[in-house]
């Protein structure tokens, strides 16, 4: 009994150390933010690789469950006794997968860069042609004041002449192949940037760190497809250890659902973005648009960002096309807006379902939101984030509801809605 006297007391003495722990950690993180974030950019700096690899693992978890799947169906039950035969078939689905997906960037890449190469070649070269539609269009522009116009003219002319004659004296002739541009870098780009050593020394260092990054994450990624059940298993000890069964399970299934959410919309919109990707390269080349791969390639990376990804692709090409030949301009900025309904209502939706439930508002809004904060990375990854944020909400809303007896139904609440709570005299329906 006098135990069970001094418990209230030990845990108003807890409630009050911790209330004041948290205050005192609460002002050393306003006084100190700043060295706070610097830390943990550091942190992040070093901890870069394991979230590369975290990434590629992530993207090959549903190749590798495929494989693996395949290989466990062609194996014995027998012989899947045997821990470590399954150990060996894991490891061949991660190598199977790890060479799939390099052979697949290696198509990619070997299809694209020839392609992209010639067009930037072909652009070089049709730069002087560009040149001298824009003196047309100056003097039809200037022919009301012929004193500005042959001001401005003079100075066109000379600084037009100038860039003509450098493309095609320093860069055309080494541009004509890959060996022939990586020689002109070497022996005459490099030593004339003596007064920025420093700056390509740091460049060269990034280039090199990167490379190392991707090493290690490549190492990363075949540890953690290998031990992800471990991994797994241990985070959902660890939970299932702090909060009760019931937050455990809704922790647990929160987590599944996130995942579901996530590899389900970047898995189907790089793939999404690869097939729309080809379709503009095949319609490129049959509506003779000029750099088809170029234009192709733009289009197909850009898609990648939800909603404003196909404008924000189309407005550099067409700007491309306009310099070329307005009409044509025209007509691909028709395309692409055909593209985008084409894959907004028909390709889109069968390849990613509805794996965000989010409603077209809430795609915007978290794109404008990530994309501020993050950028590029913001607008491709702000979607999903914020749809398993919805969700998880969603949830909550819902579970309160059911636990007051109310409709969970939005519909409910729609338009002016009477009393929901009952009174001790008003009867049950």
């Amino acid at each position: 009994m006098h135990n069970h006297r001094k418990n209230p007391y030990v845990a108003a003495g807890l409630t009050a150390f911790a209330v004041i722990a948290g205050a005192l950690l609460l002002f050393f993180l306003l006084f100190h933010a700043r060295e706070i974030l610097d830390f943990l950019g550091v942190i992040g700096q070093l901890l870069r690789p394991i979230f590369m690899g975290a990434v590629i693992a992530f993207l090959l978890l549903p190749v590798h469950r495929r494989i693996l799947a395949f290989f466990l169906s062609m194996t014995p039950d027998k012989r899947l006794e045997d821990r470590r035969s399954f150990r060996f078939l894991n490891f061949l689905a991660i190598l199977f997968s790890l060479l799939l997906a390099i052979f697949v960037l290696y198509i990619l890449l070997a299809m694209v860069i020839p392609q992209v190469w010639q067009s930037i070649v072909d652009l070089i070269n049709a730069v002087p042609d560009y040149i001298r539609q824009a003196q047309g269009w100056l003097k039809t522009f200037l022919d009301d004041n012929p004193e500005i116009q042959s001001a401005v003219l003079s100075v066109y002319d000379s600084t037009a002449l100038s860039l003509e004659q450098w493309l095609n004296s320093d860069i055309l002739p080494n541009l004509e192949s890959v060996t022939t541009t990586v020689n002109w870098l070497r022996t005459e780009v490099m030593p004339n940037l003596t007064g920025v050593v420093a700056g390509v020394s740091v460049i060269l260092v990034a280039m090199l760190m990167l490379v190392k990054d991707l090493l290690i994450a490549l190492i990363v990624s075949v540890y953690l497809l290998a031990m992800k059940d471990t991994f797994a298993a241990q985070s959902k000890k660890i939970v299932y250890s702090i909060f009760s069964t019931r937050v455990a399970d809704l922790l647990v299934e929160e987590t599944r659902n996130a995942y579901r959410i996530m590899s389900g919309f970047i898995n189907g919109k790089i793939v999404d973005s690869l097939i729309i990707g080809v379709i503009c390269l095949v319609c490129c080349n049959i509506f003779k648009f000029p750099y088809p791969a170029l234009l192709a390639t733009i289009i197909g990376v850009t898609n990648v960002i939800p909603f404003f990804g196909p404008f924000i692709g189309a407005i550099p090409c067409i700007l491309l096309i306009f310099i070329i030949d307005p009409i044509q301009s025209l007509y691909f900025a028709i395309f692409v807006l055909i593209l985008q309904q084409f894959d907004g209502n028909i390709l889109g939706p069968k390849i990613l379902g509805d794996s965000t439930g989010l409603a077209s508002f809430w795609v915007l809004f978290s794109i404008l939101l990530f994309g501020g904060l993050f950028g590029f990375g913001g607008m491709v990854l702000g979607v999903p984030v914020f749809a398993m944020f919805y969700s998880a909400v969603r949830r909550l809303v819902r579970y309160g509801l059911n636990k007051r007896g109310l409709p969970p139904d939005t519909r409910d609440y729609m338009g002016k809605t009477g009393p929901l709570a009952r009174t001790e005299n008003q009867p049950e329906e």
